[in-house]
């Protein structure tokens, strides 16, 4: 075990964690580290025998992320367990923490010991007189340059919520904005009518929208954009059914609703398939269209793809 592969992340925002721990596994990516397995710590009942055989030397010498989020304390007894795991921890391993909203975390003995161990951020609330200043060091981080206009009316439109902010600015990379670039301009995609007919399993409505997508030559990273969206927006609702994201009503309670139908583990692996459809499709190894629509199809009939998807 040393130091610099294990990664502690607390705060009281999940999403706030989440981007965090995106950054850690951009870093970690750059050392070769592809593979990731995902843990939840929700109750007293986990049991950390999963992940001393995730920890286990692999014959191929993989490099593997072990993603431990934790959302109820570590107890007493399990105490001992957690920190000899983390000191045994593979080295061609890495371990990141991901601990949500723990009422006196920092006085647990279980945190002072990790903390001795491990590279430890703090993720700090970001408060409504802060959002302006979180956007533009958002934009910095993204490389983009955009004027006053575009700021103020991504505040405006986004009203301080920062999940749907950092994922405007995503749209904005995607669409490789400039300082002539208004935002306005990105808000009138017929793809954002996909949401509901998607959230609703209205497959054949769903369909009808890609196929004008297409029609309309709608450039292939946006649908990869969007699509990529609202599966991370399922996780998150998954994680913390008081997330709140922009928009009517109807699209809260579809959200919910598909979130609760779909396992957390039939998701992401529909986010691997956008990540081999993305690779392949700049690689020109795939049909884009195509593999589109057998994503559609999953989200909107889950039940043919998975044999529990609830």
């Amino acid at each position: 075990m040393s130091e610099s592969n294990i990664f502690t992340i607390y705060g009281t925002d999940p999403f706030l964690i989440e981007l965090k721990r995106d950054e850690v596994f951009s870093e970690l990516k750059k050392n070769n580290f592809f593979i990731r397995e995902i843990f939840f710590n929700n109750d007293k009942t986990f049991k950390f025998e999963s992940l001393y055989q995730e920890n286990e030397a692999s014959l191929f010498s993989e490099k593997k992320i072990l993603d431990l989020r934790i959302y109820s304390p570590i107890t007493k007894e399990n105490t001992e367990q957690f920190i000899d795991f983390c000191l045994k921890l593979d080295q061609e391993n890495s371990l990141v923490l991901s601990i949500y909203n723990i009422d006196r975390l920092t006085t647990k003995k279980w945190f002072k010991e990790i903390s001795k161990i491990s590279k430890v951020q703090e993720v700090k609330k970001v408060y409504p007189n802060q959002f302006r200043n979180w956007v533009i060091e958002q934009y910095k981080k993204n490389s983009l340059d955009i004027n006053e206009e575009n700021i103020n009316l991504l505040i405006e439109k986004t009203q301080g919520n920062l999940l749907a902010a950092m994922q405007e600015i995503k749209f904005l990379k995607l669409l490789n904005a400039s300082t002539n670039f208004l935002m306005e301009d990105s808000s009138d995609f017929e793809i954002f009518n996909l949401s509901d007919s998607i959230f609703s399993s209205d497959l054949e409505n769903s369909l009808k929208i890609l196929q004008n997508l297409k029609n309309k030559k709608t450039p292939e990273p946006i649908i990869i954009w969007f699509l990529y969206r609202e599966l991370e927006r399922l996780i998150l609702i998954k994680e913390d059914k008081n997330t709140f994201f922009p928009g009517p009503k109807s699209y809260q309670s579809n959200l919910k609703k598909k979130s609760d139908s779909l396992k957390l583990d039939f998701i992401v692996e529909l986010k691997m398939e956008l990540a081999k459809l993305d690779r392949d499709f700049k690689l020109g190894r795939s049909d884009f269209w195509k593999t589109s629509e057998q994503v559609l199809i999953k989200l909107c009939n889950p039940q043919f793809f998975s044999k529990t998807p609830a």
